[in-house]
């Protein structure tokens, strides 16, 4: 007989590492039907991972109460997943009844994930500071940097179309500045 194990639909298929308040729903089927465990002696959830067992854990008969056929639920303890390194692990439920033992599924095991948690990764502090703080670092900085020499002066532009009364002087850069009083306001003289 094929003997499946099956995450059920709603049930998560990975943990974080720490973590004994997700609960798993899985199913136990045999040649495709749903297997009666309330018939169990004991169910025994065992997991592995690419190297072989590692640990188990047993799953209360009494905690079958209402669920469907075939369906059981598994809160790893502490003791189950604790010290796991996030990665790839697989399930074999092994139930015990009057019939023997029997292990679904009865290919290969059920794969779930044990994810890392934020204590299991080291991280850098990202400093902050105020908006005040930034601007007079910037200006600090902006203060050190080499002030280079003045270009040359760019061609004048396209003279604009006047007014009706306007006068238009063109004066170079020496007759204006003859002409200031070094305020920027100048009087054009007759």
């Amino acid at each position: 007989m094929d003997k499946t194990l099956e995450f059920t639909t709603k049930s998560p298929r990975q943990i974080k590492q720490g973590d004994t308040e997700t609960m798993f729903t899985f199913i136990c089927k045999s040649a495709g039907s749903a297997v009666d465990l309330t018939q169990a002696t004991s169910i025994t959830a065992k997991i592995g991972n690419a190297s072989g067992y590692l640990r188990s854990q047993p799953i209360a008969i009494t905690s079958l109460t209402g669920l469907k056929p075939g369906w059981f639920n598994l809160q790893p303890m502490p003791t189950l997943i604790s010290g796991l390194p996030a990665g790839d692990y697989q399930l074999e439920i092994w139930v015990v009844d009057p019939a023997g033992t029997s292990i679904y599924p009865s290919d290969n095991p059920l794969s779930f994930t044990v994810t890392s948690n934020l204590e299991s990764r080291s991280g850098t502090t990202i400093t902050t500071i105020a908006f005040d703080d930034f601007v007079e670092a910037m200006n600090k900085a902006a203060s050190t940097i080499a002030k280079g020499d003045t270009g040359p002066i760019g061609p004048i532009g396209p003279v604009g179309p006047a007014g009706k009364d306007a006068v238009i002087n063109v004066v170079t850069q020496a007759e204006y500045d003859a002409l200031t009083d070094k305020t920027g306001l100048y009087v054009i003289q007759g």
